[in-house]
């Protein structure tokens, strides 16, 4: 087990700065997750990590070791690909303990360790199988234990259930997460999915365009997100976002939404300006109330569960292309959502009325997209 440690690491391909200012630590035992958009940079730290990519500027260090320009057999990581990686004709057995076989240990030993980790996996019935005869979730399984078998410092995974369909995922991704808190190993985590992030992140680092946006808890970047990429980016559904006016009276601010006036958390003195940019989330929409009346456009029906579509009031949209294009949203402005659990029946084209709790309102400052709400986590804007 070790510490994990990134410093000011650059990364260039030709005249493309890939990453830029790269500042992180994750602590011993910490499971911390990269999560972005496509493109943003977030496998390519990790390969840099692996020693599979020569950094441009930086330091790297595992355990308090310079590692920046050891290859990858020398930075004690193992890594986990999203293709498996195995060999097709080995067995599961030969497979798991290969790595050890390479470094030269006895087969004893060698036998010893791959039961001991077939039976923390449940594969000790298929030891002697070739990966063929393996399901996707087995043989993601079996990458796994040839990870675990050799008692790295830390693991690294790329994207490792991308493959997968979506119980299997669900249920694999529990498995992983029981399994690095047994084992206790620094584990880095790239993926696409903020489910996946903030199911099984005890850290997450948000990136985009090659930028730290936030790092933070899940809690902390669901609860307080540090800008308004973050908040679109982190929840499913996204958060919904509108335009509204600034009002003040005293040190006590408003906006208005469809009419309906409402009080904001953050002090008036933190807006000096006459329009600011809002965000609600869909789960935090109260029904009812006095409230302002919408008419929604689309019932979603999942049992109890229900996501209840309405449009933004009319001059209220907020459009922001290059945000919404990193957030691979097929919502646009003019729509809005909630999330509701009850009993209720909701039809298209029903009136209802909607309520937004102020203590639920995040504020962003409309130049800078930056959250106007104190936000815990490191941030980089």
């Amino acid at each position: 087990m070790a510490t994990i440690e990134f410093n000011q690491i650059q990364k260039s391909y030709g005249g493309v700065q890939a990453i830029r200012d790269f500042n992180l630590t994750v602590d011993d035992g910490d499971f911390c997750v990269f999560v972005g958009p496509s493109g943003c940079g977030k496998s390519t730290a990790l390969k840099m990590l692996a020693g599979l990519e020569p950094t441009s500027g930086g330091e790297i260090a595992i355990g308090g070791r310079d590692v920046t320009d050891l290859g990858p057999g020398k930075r004690d990581i193992a890594m986990v690909f999203q293709n498996y990686a195995l060999y097709p004709h080995m067995s599961v057995r030969s497979n798991i303990g290969f790595g050890l076989k390479m470094h030269g240990l006895p087969k004893a030993e060698i036998d010893r360790k791959v039961a001991e980790v077939a039976d923390i996996l449940e594969l000790s019935d298929y030891l002697d199988r070739k990966p063929r005869a393996l399901s996707g979730g087995q043989r993601q399984r079996v990458a796994l234990g040839r990870a675990i078998v050799r008692e790295p410092s830390a693991f690294l995974m790329d994207e490792p259930l991308s493959n997968l369909d979506a119980k299997l995922r669900v249920q694999t991704r529990a498995e992983i997460v029981k399994l690095q808190k047994r084992l206790g190993v620094t584990t880095i985590y790239v993926t696409h999915d903020q489910v996946e992030a903030l199911t099984m992140a005890t850290k997450i680092v948000v990136m985009r365009k090659g930028v730290i946006q936030q790092i933070g808890s899940p809690e902390t970047l669901f609860d307080t997100p540090a800008n308004l990429f973050v908040a679109g980016f982190i929840g499913s559904p996204g958060m919904n976002f509108f335009r509204g006016p600034v009002e003040k009276e005293g040190d006590v601010a408003f906006t208005r939404f469809a009419g309906a006036r409402i009080k904001l958390a953050v002090p008036a003195g933190q807006l000096p300006f006459d329009n600011a940019i809002f965000g609600i989330r869909p789960e935090h929409i109260r029904i009812g109330g006095e409230g302002a009346e919408i008419g929604l456009t689309l019932v979603e029906s999942l049992g109890t569960e229900k996501i209840l579509h309405f449009q933004t009031p009319e001059g209220q949209e907020f459009n922001d292309a290059d945000t919404a294009a990193d957030h691979d949203d097929e919502r646009d402005a003019s729509s809005m959502l909630a999330r509701v659990i009850d009993d209720v029946r909701y039809a298209d084209g029903q009136a209802i009325r909607v309520h937004l709790p102020e203590d639920k309102i995040h504020v962003f400052n409309p130049d800078t997209h930056t959250a106007l709400r104190a936000a815990s986590g490191q941030v980089n804007t």
